[in-house]
Formats: C-alpha cells, structure tokens, sequence
C-alpha cells in the first residue's frame, strides 16, 4: 500500500497531476493489480507513481520522458516511493512511437497529445483504455477528433474538483476556497476484439 504522505515528500518539478485527477483515471478505466500501463509525460512521475501503486506487484508501468531533466527526477521520485521495480522512466519520444503492445491503459499528459494518439490506440489491447489530461477545452477537441479518426470511442471528458468542508460547532458549510480546475480527463476506449475484425 502507497503512503498516503508520499505526496508530501516527492519533488516537484514541472506541474502535476494531483491524486484527485489520478484517482478518477483509476476508477473509470478499472485498473488493477497485474495491468500495463504506458504513461507518456512523466513531467515528475506522480501519476506514474500512483498508477504504479495500483498494478504493483505484478503490473507494470512504462513512463516515457523525451526531457533528461525531468526523467532523472520521475526516476528519483519514483525510488522515493519505493516503486523502482514497477515504474521503469524511459527517456523517448513518444510522438516517435511506442514499443509496447497488448497494454491495459496508455495515458497522455503533454502538448499536442492528439498527434500521439494512435501511438496509443496500437499499444493498447481491444478494449483498453487512453486517457488524455488538458488544460483547455481546445486541447479536449483536438485529442477526442484524433482519437475517433484512430479508431477510438470517446467514452466521455470530465472535471474533477474539489472542496473541503468546514465542520464546526457554529455550523457547517463549503470552505471558500478549493482545489477547482486543474485539467479535463478525456476517456477514449478501443473497440473489443470482435468489432475490429474486418466485415465481410
């Protein structure tokens, strides 16, 4: 089991994906322990990390770096979290391909992810899944166009926010402040088996 705390100790470099966003890829994709995962932006390996925690001991994930700044640190925070034998930092370009195949979940956190999109959808096994995170519904647009011309269904694009609330004696309500957006999670789905087989 991740500490909880890890959070607090892990360095950050470029920006995150905050437990919040990560925890909604892990419930509506279904992962679990034993799945693949490529993860392309590694940035500081926070998401590696925490899907990492879900497919250990047995799964794996493959987190692709094209930056060595940002590779040595999602290396060392991955080392941090104990995680080194179960999250392997890869220094590649992902808009240059991705060698795995027959994976569970690909997830894309970078600019102009629509162009690594069917990188994706031929890594993925039938009936896997490809998550892009943005910041701006223009990105959202772009990524869910790329992914249907792939072959992709888009599944649906969601908002996480969060807000905490104050319990007290004098009474409770919503703090005045909250973590609110951080980024759309769009969810594309490769068809099963069956409907990729040509018709006759």
């Amino acid at each position: 089991m991740l500490d909880q705390k890890i959070w607090r100790k892990l360095s950050r470099g470029p920006q995150v994906i905050l437990p919040k966003d990560a925890a909604m890829i892990s419930a509506l994709t279904g992962l679990q322990s034993g799945d693949t995962v490529v993860d392309a932006g590694a940035g500081s390996g926070w998401l590696a990390i925490y899907l990492g925690s879900i497919v250990a001991p047995s799964g794996k994930v493959v987190s692709y770096e094209w930056r060595e700044d940002f590779a040595a640190l999602a290396e060392k925070n991955a080392k941090k979290a104990g995680l080194e034998g179960v999250v392997e930092i890869r220094k590649a370009d992902v808009f240059a391909g991705i060698a795995e195949r027959g994976v569970d979940l690909v997830t894309l956190d970078f600019a102009e992810s629509d162009k690594a999109v069917a990188h994706a959808f031929a890594a993925l096994k039938p009936g896997g899944w490809c998550v892009g995170y943005h910041p701006n519904v223009e990105q959202v647009k772009a990524f869910v166009e790329a992914g249907e011309a792939a072959g992709f269904a888009h599944d649906q694009t969601v908002e996480c926010m969060v807000r905490e609330l104050l319990v007290r004696k004098q009474g409770c309500r919503p703090q005045t402040t909250g973590i609110m957006h951080t980024g759309y999670l769009t969810f594309l789905k490769k068809p099963a088996a069956e409907a990729l087989k040509p018709k006759e």
